[in-house]
Formats: C-alpha cells, structure tokens, sequence
C-alpha cells in the first residue's frame, strides 16, 4: 500500500512542477495551464497533508513532498504575505489612503421594500465616511451606486464615464483624466493624474475582463443531481471562457502596462484583475511595481467572496520607486461579491 502511494506521489511531483513551470505563461499559447493557477492554493495544501502523512507513515519518504513545496516556493511567495501587524511606522510622510473596491453596481443594497433599502445605502454611506479614503477607484459602478457613493459627501472631483464601470472619486483636483478603451462596456480603464504630495500622481481604476463562469462553477458544486453529461458539458463552457477570457485580460493588461510604462509621472495602478497572482496578467502588470498586499499585508488576502473562495484577485500596484506602501487591509464587507482594498501610501 505504501509503495503505491509512493508511486502516486512520484506522478504528483512532475504534476507539480508542469504547474509551476507554467505559471505565468502567456494563455494564448499555454490557456490549459492557465486555469492551473486556480488550484494552486490545493495543491500546497496536498503537499502539506502527504508530508503529514510520510511523517506519521514512513519518514524517509518526506523528501518527496517537501522538495516539492521547496520548488513552488516563488509561487507560494504571491500567496501569502506576512508583513508586520503595525506598520504605522513604515510611513516617513503623511500617507495618502486609497481604496479599490468592485462594488458590483452596488445590487446588495437593493431591496423590495423602501425603508430596508435606505438603511443599507445609511449603512453603505457610513462605512465610506468611517473609513474616509483620500481617492476611491471603483469598478462595476453604475447610476445607482454612483449617486450613493456621492451622497457620502467627500469627494468633490470625479471621473466616471457612462457605461464604463470604473470609476475614480478623489479629494485632491483632477489636472488630467482619460481612458484605455477595451471596447467593452461592462470592463473598462479609466486614469486621472492628481497632485499628491507636491507631485503628480497618475491613478488607474481598472477592471479586466471577467470570467463569466460562475453559473458552471455554482452548477457543478452545488448541483449534485446533475448527470455526467451535464457536467462534462459544464466543464467544458466553464474552460472554454476561462480561456477565452484569460486572453483577453492579458491583452488589456499589456495596454495599461504600456500606458502606465510611457508615463512620465508616478502611477498607482488599482482595481479588479479577475485574475491571481499567479497568471499572465499580473506578470505584466506587476513586474516592474510594488503590490501592496506583498509589502504589506498579511495572510492570504482574499478579495473574492463569490463562488470560488480563498482568491485575491484585487490589487493596488505602485511604480517600485516612487510609491513606497504602508499599510494594506482587506475589509470583509457585504456589500458586494468582492471585498474593497484600503492601502496607505506616500510619494518618495
């Protein structure tokens, strides 16, 4: 028994290290491995239980799992961050507070009956004033959450275009603002420059193009009457966009990249990726910036609250040496299926 469970482990090592080969890989070329980094989270958590296992069962064997954690140790670095508990002290200048959050058109709010309804949007309002941030980057903004988000009454100067998603709410003045057109109404870029700190700082609010699988994903979790036929054909749409959309999120995260890269002034790049740490379009986004949640945070740093648990796929991006992070919370709100990122930053 244990040589057979010798053996599957073999399989499992070269299993392993096809997946942290691929990381990061361009999905046009490479899309099947694309979906891998969705797992990656399990598949440190099975190497963890066979060496568990080895150590209970047969020592010796123990090499086999924890060389396999060793290989996947860069990966496991985007994963977790294990910043220190006070970083009050990081910041050497008054920080700037930003928060990137997908509130989902603000649906949760709405409700059938009228006085329910405006307790929430009381309640949504308050937790914005309570937690003040100096510029708020939204995505999935619409009417509806955009005149809630206003009543809050702290930001004076905004950037928000009609069916365009993002949106940019700041305390400071806008001197210049634009787009980086993806041709798509419900995703979308939109960019100001503000003076911050006697500098000018460019601020991206961007959403890159969902996956769109989150009927498969509810249908094969929780639908357990389904037959194997449903279910193949489920997995087959849910990999089909996923990779069709993977695509796509690289493609429109180069066009950022090169916008951000051509920049003569600092950038802050903040929004929704739909995508982990570990994907193509986080690799070119995030090469050559400091990711705040890494600087800063601690633990995994989930942002997603929808129907894959446990992803981080919002993020706040600064230029490596002009934007210096000091603090980066996740803030476990139900007012939409992500949870909104508050980070404190100063220019150097």
């Amino acid at each position: 028994m244990l040589r057979f469970i010798l053996s599957l482990n073999i399989v499992w090592f070269f299993v392993c290290v096809v997946i942290y080969i691929m990381v990061g890989l361009e999905p046009s070329v490479f899309w099947m491995f694309s979906i891998s980094s969705l797992f990656i989270p399990v598949v440190f958590i099975i190497n963890i239980l066979l060496a568990l296992f080895w150590l209970f069962f047969h020592w010796k064997n123990i090499w086999l799992p924890i060389l396999t954690l060793l290989l996947g140790w860069n990966p496991l670095l985007l994963m977790f961050s294990f910043g220190e508990p006070s970083t009050a002290n990081k910041c050497q200048k008054e920080p700037i507070s930003l928060m990137s959050y997908n509130v989902y058109g603000l649906k949760q709010l709405k409700d059938t009956s009228a006085a329910i309804m405006q307790m929430k949007k009381n309640k949504f309002i308050s937790f914005i004033r309570q937690h003040d941030p100096d510029v708020l980057c939204v995505q999935e903004d619409n009417f509806f959450a955009d005149e809630i988000i206003n009543k809050a009454g702290i930001y004076p100067y905004f950037h928000y275009l009609l069916q365009h998603g993002a949106a940019i709410y700041s305390k400071f003045p806008i001197l210049d603002k634009g787009k980086i057109d993806f041709g798509k109404k419900t995703n979308s870029c939109l960019w100001v420059d503000i003076l911050l700190q006697g500098k000018t700082v460019r601020v991206y609010s961007l959403h890159l193009q969902s996956n769109q699988i989150t009927k498969e994903v509810t249908a094969i979790t929780k639908d357990q009457d389904e037959g194997d036929e449903e279910t193949i054909g489920n997995l087959k749409n849910m990999l089909r966009k996923y990779k069709n959309s993977a695509i796509v999120r690289s493609k429109q995260a180069a066009m950022v990249n090169e916008d951000a890269s051509f920049c003569d002034k600092p950038c802050v790049i903040a929004g929704d990726f739909n995508d982990t740490p570990f994907s193509h379009s986080y690799k070119i986004l995030a090469g050559d910036r400091n990711d705040s949640f890494l600087e800063c945070g601690f633990g995994l740093g989930t942002t997603y609250a929808g129907a894959l648990p446990g992803l981080r796929i919002d993020y706040v991006l600064g230029d490596l040496k002009e934007i210096i992070f000091c603090t980066h919370k996740v803030l476990h709100m139900p007012y939409s299926d992500h949870y909104p990122v508050l980070v404190r930053f100063y220019v150097k």
